[in-house]
């Protein structure tokens, strides 16, 4: 049924009022539409300015600005923003909470990229751990996931499993092994580490929405791993079935879940694989190699643009 149509229904039936019909209809034509997403990366690239703009400063002027000043400035940009989101954020729930207004995220944010900046300079400057200096990393891990858990805030949670990833790298390799060496296992090893923590988390059902960001960060750090021991072992290693059953898992899932975006992952990381090794047999011809990219790649366009239409059937 044409959506106006529909609305007009719900009118007659009177179901909605003649502003309710009005509002809606002006939405559906465009003639009122959202700019929240628009506000919120203005604000975003609003706040990655300013960090840039500070770290700049600090690096050109630090001998004249002296380290008190420079380390008073930041810890007094961190804290304010803390206590700003401890006063104006909701109480802790389990569930989402929404953000109390479209500012909130990005001063949180703000404030754990100050603080990032601020014991970096300290480690910097006075040495303080020495050798165990990436323990700043984990102290700057714990903080963020308590930060994001506590604010609900997705931005801050991909910030602490980004510096997680940078601690975990950094420990493997000073302590263990090389990570030039073993950095396909690091990458393996970490991404099954963050799955498990997403999903115990998801099944005690402590903010069970942000399953998706430890799913990404788990898909992306698994199948470039498994990609890159296809690039240097071709077929004959455990990493090309090894990234053809990721990509089975991330189809099954997308299916199950109705959530195209992980049927996309699975589609271009089984392609890329699938080219590694096809093209490892035909590198030698030239024509054959320009005739596969231009027919596969035309055909994964248009499986994509099929599937993503079925996905949206089906909604």
């Amino acid at each position: 049924m044409d959506i106006l149509k529909f609305l007009q229904k719900l009118f007659y039936e009177k179901k909605i009022n003649a502003t309710q019909l009005h509002t809606l209809e002006d939405i559906h034509t465009l003639k009122i539409f959202s700019v929240h997403r628009e506000l919120r990366l203005f604000l975003y690239i609003g706040i990655l300015l300013i960090i840039t703009g500070v770290g700049l400063t600090i690096k050109k002027y630090f001998a004249n600005l002296g380290d008190i000043i420079i380390i008073s400035s930041l810890t007094l940009c961190f804290t304010a923003s803390f206590i700003y989101c401890f006063i104006k954020g909701e109480s802790f729930s389990r569930n989402e909470v929404p953000s109390p207004n479209i500012a909130f995220d990005y001063v949180l944010f703000f404030g754990c990229a100050f603080f990032s900046m601020d014991i970096a300079y300290v480690e910097t400057q006075f040495h303080l751990l020495g050798d165990q200096w990436n323990n700043y990393l984990l102290i700057s891990t714990t903080l963020f996931f308590f930060l994001a858990y506590r604010f609900d805030n997705r931005l801050v949670l991909s910030l602490a499993l980004s510096t997680f990833a940078a601690w975990f790298g950094f420990t493997l390799s000073e302590h263990l092994f090389s990570f030039k060496e073993y950095y396909r296992e690091y990458s393996i090893t970490y991404s099954l580490i963050v799955l498990l923590l997403g999903g115990i988390l998801y099944r005690l059902a402590i903010k069970k929405h942000f399953f998706d960001i430890y799913l990404n960060f788990a898909v992306h750090f698994l199948c470039i791993a498994l990609v890159a021991g296809v690039v240097e072992y071709k077929i004959f290693s455990i990493y090309f079935p090894a990234l053809i059953m990721a990509c089975a898992a991330l189809t099954y899932y997308s299916v199950k879940t109705r959530k195209f975006l992980y049927m996309l992952y699975a589609v271009i990381y089984g392609y890329i694989g699938i080219s590694i090794v096809i093209l490892d047999h035909i590198y030698r011809d030239t024509f054959l190699m320009f005739t596969y990219f231009i027919l596969t790649s035309l055909l994964v366009i248009g499986s994509i643009f099929m599937i993503s239409r079925k996905f949206k059937e089906n909604e």
